[in-house]
């Protein structure tokens, strides 16, 4: 809350005391924190010295809202609102939260909590097939948050609240983005209003990277209550960026190979995006390309960043104890950006901003062994509820668009060995650069009991595209086929990493399961299965 507002808080009161203004500040850097719990016993204080004020009407509003209490949210601010007399800047960002409130209600109406980590957790989804992801979230928390609390710290007992939406029109009703923005900018999830909030990978036609987006999101939550609202949009992002990955092993300052091709490619063109532009978030970048650059540039930066004050990395490959936390507690006890990489790195910001660029212009990025990765572009999002598969299919050239289409024909008449001469076609004409052709015709491949040459088309694809959730569950099939049931299973549970929602990953789990006699695994994988054909 701006300082700014809080003298229109004030400025509702009779007679403002020294007292009452420490309170007001007070209240100001918790909801500053989006910190519902440090905020309750000060914004009850207000009320008991300000009864009737809107000031104090507004500030239980927003608490209740930051604590999920909607119901008591929308009295309060409704009251605020509704006050013509109150100041107009109270009023328009009361009836934003009051907006707000109701659609985030109303979109989760129908969703049931679950509480993980002993309540350390709860995560709201709609009961049906997002439930499959439950098992997988809980694996992901259990492994991201003592890696984030030794990094940034605790940050005391509050519970954390996840938001599963079903579409990415529900992200845009309980985030204030347009769907419009959501799609052309790839934002699939957000960390606001004390919650996380992610898009189930059922409203896209491949999936994406779920659960490194929830590591993503759960970092700006620590970021958010360890440095306030201080932290500038580039850092928030490039912390988040640095640390999605460490769940599983990656180190925090290593670029994945769609980074690489995103810098290489921007090196060409001489074209990058500013740390300005960036702000006020990246949801408002105009294109999908856009955001995949800046996410690049800023992991590049923090990580550069984070190594001037001391190792990015451990001897074990995790973010060293305390170093994010402590660039972040600068800005937590107050100090700006200026001051905070002043005293992180002894750098001003257009300095840091000019040796950090010098450096990704000079640091490798090539790839061994693969002098055409910089022609690949990442994979792009796209969901059902725009087009679905037919949007893949226009995102083809003129000609491999036909022959794909006759391909597709053709492997649902049961045709494959035609299907696979059309999918050949498709990628002889060379107006694809994405996973979409590979993928169909190792398909068909498999079906004509062709492995060999399968693998021929599956190894390169898996490499090109390592976020393609369809490659993993094919080759989880070839895999199974040549009696390598636990590779097999490494496979398919990376394929459930970007999407779990095809029935086919959880048949083939449980085949890999009964062949090596795991049969409670076997049986936990069949209603998955279920679970997820009853959504289709």
């Amino acid at each position: 809350m701006p300082s700014l507002l809080l003298a229109l808080l004030l400025a509702s009161a009779t007679a403002p005391s020294p007292t009452l203004e420490v309170l007001g500040d007070q209240i100001s850097a918790c909801l500053g924190r989006e910190d519902p719990v440090c905020a309750e016993p000060l914004v009850a204080d207000m009320q008991r010295q300000m009864a009737d004020s809107v000031a104090a009407a507004y500030c239980r509003g927003v608490t209740d809202f930051l604590e999920g209490k909607f119901a008591e949210a929308r009295v309060s601010l409704q009251k605020t609102a509704g006050l013509t007399h109150a100041p107009a800047s109270l009023r328009e960002r009361a009836q934003l939260y009051l907006d707000l409130t109701i659609s985030t209600a109303e979109v989760l109406a129908s969703a049931k909590p679950h509480k993980m980590l002993n309540g350390r957790v709860t995560v709201w989804l709609r009961p049906g097939a997002d439930e499959v992801l439950l098992a997988y979230i809980e694996h992901v928390l259990s492994r991201t948050l003592p890696i984030l609390e030794q990094a940034f710290g605790a940050v005391g007992d509050e519970p954390i609240a996840i938001h599963v939406y079903p579409r990415s029109e529900d992200l845009g009703r309980v985030s204030g983005l347009t769907v419009e923005q959501i799609r052309n900018s790839g934002t699939i999830a957000l960390c606001k209003y004390n919650r996380v909030m992610i898009t189930s990978p059922q409203d896209l036609v491949f999936g994406y990277a779920w659960a490194d987006t929830v590591a993503h999101e759960l970092t700006h939550w620590f970021v958010i209550k360890r440095g306030g609202p201080g932290v500038p949009v580039w850092l928030h992002e490039g912390l988040a960026r640095s640390f999605e990955g460490v769940w599983r092993g990656r180190p925090a300052a290593l670029l994945d190979r769609s980074e690489r091709q995103a810098l290489l490619a921007a090196r060409g063109k001489k074209k990058f995006i500013t740390l300005q532009r960036m702000s006020p978030s990246m949801a408002l970048l105009p294109t999908q390309e856009d955001t995949q650059l800046a996410f690049a540039e800023v992991h590049h930066a923090v990580g550069w960043l984070l190594a001037q004050g001391g190792a990015l990395e451990s001897k074990a490959g995790r973010p060293a104890d305390g170093q994010a936390g402590r660039l972040v507690s600068y800005f937590g006890q107050g100090l700006d950006e200026t001051a905070a990489l002043q005293k992180f790195s002894g750098m001003t910001p257009a300095q840091f901003a000019a040796a950090w660029k010098k450096d990704m212009l000079a640091v490798d990025l090539r790839e061994q062994n693969d002098p055409e990765a910089q022609l690949r572009r990442p994979e792009k999002l796209y969901f059902k509820s725009a087009g679905g598969t037919a949007a893949v299919l226009k995102s083809l050239g003129g000609d491999a668009r036909k022959f794909a289409e006759l391909g597709d024909r053709l492997a649902v008449a049961h045709r494959p060995l035609a299907a696979a001469i059309e999918y050949r076609k498709a990628m002889a004409a060379g107006q694809s650069d994405g996973p979409l052709l590979p993928t169909r015709l190792v398909r068909v491949l498999l079906d004509l009991n062709k492995s060999d040459e399968a693998l021929d088309y599956l190894k390169p694809a898996l490499e090109a595209w390592p976020e393609h959730a369809p490659l993993y569950i094919l080759a989880g099939r070839a895999q199974l086929v040549a009696g390598k049931f636990r590779e097999a299973l490494e496979s398919l549970e990376r394929a459930a990493w970007f999407n779990p929602f095809d029935p086919q990953l959880h048949d083939l789990a449980a085949q890999a399961h009964e062949a090596l006699g795991e049969t409670q695994e076997a049986a936990q994988a069949r209603i998955r299965q279920k679970l997820v054909a009853a959504g289709l």
